[in-house]
């Protein structure tokens, strides 16, 4: 797989669809240590002045304790062959599976952050931690979206600057 450095600015993802139908992986940690998880939900633009990317990850996933300390993260595309890996990665907990070993996924080094990317990747955003928040459920206007929530462990936000891009020609515009 021949991926290039994509200019950020010119990047060919729709925002209503970038989660859709393939998977994104999110990686945090360092090299040594790190953890990958599914994500179905998040959201990139401009924040700042700078190219974020958000990405949300609850306080009972194994992820929690990697993202909240380590300075950056990265987001991975990834093609719809490795859907049962991307499968895993969001079934099954890291405290219990080495997600790397039980998927053939490879960790590789990034370019400018310290957390992992994802090799077989299509698309890859390295990010730095900007800014966290937690929401809280009294910051909910819509009601609807509270059952969302049964064990009310309410996501963390987590904004990220896009540092580098890296991927398949296709994804540039």
């Amino acid at each position: 797989m021949d991926k290039i450095s994509l200019p950020v600015n010119e990047l060919a993802l729709q925002p209503f669809t970038a989660f859709d139908p393939d998977g994104v992986l999110l990686v945090a940690g360092t090299h040594e240590r790190a953890n990958v998880m599914t994500i179905s939900w998040g959201a990139f633009g401009i924040m700042w002045g700078k190219p974020v990317m958000m990405v949300m990850v609850r306080p009972t996933r194994h992820t929690w304790d990697f993202i909240r300390t380590a300075p950056d993260f990265s987001v991975n595309w990834m093609h719809a062959e490795w859907a049962d890996a991307v499968r895993i990665c969001g079934t099954q907990s890291g405290r219990d599976l080495d997600k790397f070993a039980a998927t053939g996924l490879t960790p590789s080094p990034a370019a400018r952050v310290t957390a992992p990317v994802i090799a077989q990747s299509e698309l890859t955003l390295e990010c730095r931690t900007l800014c966290h928040t937690d929401l809280k459920p009294e910051q909910f206007r819509d009601a609807a979206l509270l059952p969302l929530y049964p064990q009310e462990d309410y996501h963390g936000l987590f904004f990220g600057e896009v540092l580098m891009a890296t991927g398949m020609p296709r994804y540039r515009r």
